[in-house]
């Protein structure tokens, strides 16, 4: 074979065979935030479950910003925690994502809010999870569930109301619990 034409069919070769540096990923990331101000939340772990099985765990930083890499061919669940806010996990299924899409990688910007925990408070709610993604042959891409999403938009609203309201109701109790009466002395009544 002529040297040129081995160098032609080394290079058509490394082109059509991805390397390890050219291998096909999910780029998850996103900003989590106070679900009343709005403000980045630091110290939120992002643990990665990748086919039932912990990955991964990255920890927000002060900007409330985290980023994992998700392979394809597998299910993930990603859990967002913090010992005294409210637990929540999404469902990312990506084991039908094809062996060479359409492009080097998908990105997945995913926002999460949060809260804090309260005592005695029915937050059952939040068992399941808050979305759910998975590929789509007909956009050969990975998308949200929208229709899961609006099945359960719903039920988690009325419990952010009634959520809101036992806050206000503690909230309450704290000041007049709190608080000192001042009792004024009667002066003696002079006859």
């Amino acid at each position: 074979m002529m040297p040129s034409l081995r160098i032609l069919c080394g290079l058509v070769i490394a082109v059509l065979m991805p390397s390890a540096s050219q291998a096909f990923y999910i780029h998850l990331h996103g900003l989590v935030t106070d679900h009343f101000s709005g403000d980045a939340m630091k110290n939120v772990q992002v643990r990665l479950v990748k086919d039932s099985v912990d990955r991964e765990t990255v920890i927000t930083s002060t900007n409330g910003k985290y980023e994992l890499y998700l392979e394809r061919g597998y299910d993930y669940q990603v859990w967002f925690y913090r010992s005294d806010l409210v637990t929540k996990h999404v469902l990312i299924d990506a084991r039908e994502t094809p062996l060479f899409p359409d492009v080097p990688f998908f990105d997945m910007d995913l926002q999460m809010t949060m809260f804090s925990w309260l005592d005695g408070f029915d937050f059952g709610q939040f068992d399941g999870p808050v979305a759910r993604a998975s590929y789509k042959h007909s956009v050969r891409n990975l998308n949200w569930d929208d229709p899961y999403t609006t099945s359960i938009q719903p039920k988690l609203e009325r419990t952010m109301i009634h959520y809101e309201r036992e806050v206000a109701i503690r909230q309450r109790k704290a000041v007049v619990k709190g608080s000192v009466v001042k009792r004024n002395k009667r002066k003696p009544v002079e006859f």
